[in-house]
């Protein structure tokens, strides 16, 4: 399961955080090339997102992610998330694409005929970010660039994510998610945001997904 906080900002740095927490040293600010897959909507109106990365010094990376789960508002998504890279023959994960197939997607006539409808462009800096109980999660300032073959062509914006490690307790998870609300939501120049990325542009770009 995928749990994060998105704020989008106005400026391009990490806003002051509480007392009680603490960034990590910067690590190297990374390059993502990020394309959302689909034939005729089938795996969208399965209830799931297919994404393919290619980034920095990195194999590529196939990413299988439901839907905003149900009962889930404001800045806070919990999505259930399959990340694999494909092995040696392997055009898609097997394991994706089985999830796919008992989703009831026709893997057999969709899988072969996979194109972009969005692609996304990041500039990431992550940093670790920890407070008393010890590093609870891996923030992100995520500079986007979302194109799409439409008229409307592009739109940039600039968000922030903190995305929680899978092994914080729920208690102590939902402790920051309130004191980190509260406190980024009163800082200049940032807004508390809700949507994915993918949502975001689709509004943005006015493209029907």
């Amino acid at each position: 399961m995928e749990r994060e906080l998105k704020f989008l900002l106005e400026h391009a740095h990490i806003p002051a955080l509480p007392s009680d927490y603490r960034s990590g040293e910067p690590e190297a600010t990374l390059h993502l090339l990020d394309e959302y897959l689909d034939y005729r909507g089938q795996i969208l109106a399965a209830g799931w997102r297919l994404r393919r990365r290619r980034a920095d010094g990195e194999a590529l990376r196939y990413t299988l992610k439901s839907v905003r789960t149900v009962g889930t508002s404001g800045p806070l998504s919990e999505r259930i998330e399959i990340e694999r890279t494909p092995e040696q023959g392997e055009e898609l994960p097997s394991e994706i694409a089985t999830t796919l197939a008992e989703a009831g997607v026709d893997t057999a006539h969709v899988l072969d005929r996979l194109q972009p409808y969005l692609t996304l462009r990041q500039e990431r800096q992550p940093v670790a970010l920890s407070n008393g109980d010890g590093e609870f999660a891996l923030l992100s300032l995520d500079e986007v660039r979302a194109v799409t073959p439409t008229p409307e062509g592009e739109r940039r914006w600039t968000e922030l994510e903190i995305e929680f490690l899978a092994t914080v307790p729920p208690e102590a998870r939902d402790r920051a998610v309130s004191e980190l609300t509260a406190w980024l939501a009163a800082q200049p120049g940032v807004t508390v945001g809700g949507e994915s990325k993918v949502e975001r542009a689709a509004r943005l770009l006015s493209i029907s997904i």
